[in-house]
């Protein structure tokens, strides 16, 4: 679901105080415009020189669990993945304090985009990472509600998935690559993410499914993974994404169009 956004000025004060109790003052800010989980995305410039992503949703917000998952999980995760630093509840709001990164503003998915394989490779390392046992969801209980009750043993698995790897959450610096927003970080078979990933080259990149098979198809995982499997993961993806157009949610159709096609590549 899309989360309104605000700007920084219009977080509550004492929400706003919070933050300053944890980060000082005299730092400067830059509310972000990308993105759709949060009510609040600004990063933060400290006066030592380092930086300080605040992300949040007001207390009681439907996906404001997602916070709590993504600070729970963030000491277990790579060290791709910025690490949460805090969490504040004030005037309302659930805030996060996230590792600022130095990077682009997300990653080139087009075929003549240099960052293609650099993307693979956090890839191929996320597939092969256990879950860690924290009572995150599984694949199942993501995705379970698109798919027919015999199909479970085809999308279960132990290995951590970010489960969202679309070209806003990967940011490229100069010599590392960063997988960001863990909201959504589940338990599931290894070639989930590789999976999803195809699904967001289509969509965030313009390759056709062909193109996209090519670079998924290079996670290890991906290419060993059951092709029934694969299917019925990216059947219910596209579904889900039916069912928001559906319901209403306006802005989709690409994303629509982008997940049929590729679920369809996998029949």
């Amino acid at each position: 679901m899309h989360v309104e956004h605000i700007g920084w000025m219009q977080l509550p004060a004492e929400a706003r105080a919070a933050v300053d109790g944890r980060v000082g003052a005299g730092y400067e800010k830059a509310d972000m415009s990308t993105g759709d989980s949060s009510g609040i995305a600004t990063l933060l410039f400290l006066p030592d020189g380092s930086k300080v992503f605040v992300k949040g949703l007001p207390l009681g917000h439907e996906r404001a669990e997602e916070l709590e998952r993504e600070a729970c999980v963030s000491p277990h995760l790579p060290d791709y993945a910025p690490k949460v630093l805090w969490q504040v509840d004030a005037g309302g709001w659930r805030l996060l304090g996230i590792e600022g990164v130095t990077a682009t503003p997300w990653a080139d998915f087009t075929t003549d985009g240099d960052h293609l394989e650099r993307v693979a490779q956090v890839l191929r390392d996320l597939s092969t990472r256990p879950a860690p046992d924290v009572g995150l969801m599984t694949a199942w209980d993501r995705w379970g509600h698109y798919c027919e009750p015999g199909d479970e043993p085809l999308l279960t698995g132990q290995t951590l998935l970010h489960a969202d790897p679309a070209a806003t959450n990967f940011l490229i610096g100069h010599d590392r690559t960063w997988l960001v927003d863990w909201a959504w970080a589940a338990r599931g078979p290894a070639w989930a993410d590789a999976a999803l990933w195809g699904f967001r080259l289509v969509l965030d990149g313009r390759q056709t499914p062909e193109e996209a098979a090519a670079w998924a198809l290079t996670i290890p995982a991906l290419a060993g993974a059951p092709r029934a499997a694969v299917h019925i993961l990216t059947e219910a993806e596209a579904r889900s994404w039916e069912d928001w157009k559906t319901y209403g949610v306006e802005g989709i159709e690409r994303t629509v169009t982008a997940a049929r096609q590729w679920a369809d590549f996998w029949d």
